[in-house]
């Protein structure tokens, strides 16, 4: 699994982040839900967990789109990442190569201790980005596209930056920022958890996924 944001374990500190939207949780939710509303915890690229967030847009509710398979939740990050390929300058490249693929589908952080927790998908890549273009403005394009499509989206603090999180209102996540090394900036797109019976290890996903229409 590639260290990239939101696979790390979430942190009590959490808890200023989920009374900021608690209502909005509950109205939701009557137990742990499947797909989480609020960030999903801290990345392996430095810094201590994020302790805070600003609000999310005026309007912006939850309603998780729980996958009813794993193609489904595969189908629809892919979707997300495409989308957010296509309003990139061209010849920005998702690159999964690193990462032996970059996707996995694990128990989610906060799953119970039983034996059938439920799965979340993941899809991480770097984006190999054209001649001259500044990493540090492309991630803040990325952030202010996800922003147009209605997500809550701000930079987390804490970590190397620039990086961007975005929360979309069905439950899916993506994230980008710099890596604790020189190198390209990456992305992870991840789904809301589904039901363990459902999982699959035999589905391809795209290892290259490249700007334009």
């Amino acid at each position: 699994m590639p260290p990239v944001f939101g696979r790390t374990a979430r942190p009590a500190s959490r808890l200023a982040v989920l009374v900021a939207v608690g209502l909005l949780v509950a109205s939701c939710h009557a137990h742990r839900p499947l797909g989480p509303p609020v960030p999903t915890g801290a990345t392996t690229l430095g810094g201590p967990a994020m302790t805070s967030a600003p609000p999310p847009p005026p309007g912006w509710q939850v309603h998780v789109n729980v996958p009813t398979s794993q193609q489904q939740a595969q189908d629809t990050v892919l979707g997300y990442l495409k989308k957010t390929l296509n309003a990139l300058p061209a010849g920005t490249v998702y690159d999964a190569s690193r990462y032996s693929g970059g996707t996995s589908a694990v128990p989610c952080n906060d799953a119970p201790l039983n034996t059938k927790p439920p799965v979340e998908f993941s899809a991480t890549g770097d984006l190999r980005l054209p001649p001259g273009l500044d990493a540090g403005k492309l991630i803040a394009q990325v952030g202010d596209v996800w922003k147009s499509w209605g997500w809550w989206v701000f930079e987390r603090d804490g970590m190397y930056k620039p990086n961007r999180s975005g929360f979309s209102p069905d439950g899916y996540e993506l994230h980008i920022g710099v890596p604790a090394v020189p190198g390209p900036p990456n992305i992870t797109g991840t789904a809301p958890c589904f039901p363990h019976d459902i999982a699959r290890d035999d589905l391809p996903f795209p290892r290259t996924i490249t700007a334009g229409p």
